[in-house]
């Protein structure tokens, strides 16, 4: 059974030109582009809650070195 869903979504005239221009030169569907990004957007969603749950962990354990590389980490995720 196949597992793909087809769904409409509005996104502005300059968005979809840059969207085409980088899908053509990946080789991409139009479909795979948006579906990378999602998938991309939500691995980031995912580090940064692991990062935001470790640096909780260690307040409550601290390792002051630790603490501050993962909040230097969670600063850089913030500007990606």
């Amino acid at each position: 059974m196949d597992d793909k869903i087809t769904i409409e979504i509005t996104v502005s005239a300059r968005l979809l030109a840059e969207a085409e221009e980088q899908r053509r030169l990946r080789g991409e569907t139009l479909s795979q582009f948006f579906a990378r990004g999602a998938q991309t957007l939500l691995q980031r969603h995912k580090e940064r809650r692991m990062l935001e749950e470790y640096v909780e962990s260690r307040n409550r354990m601290p390792d002051e070195s630790e603490i501050e590389e993962a909040r230097r980490a969670l600063e850089n995720s913030d500007n990606a």
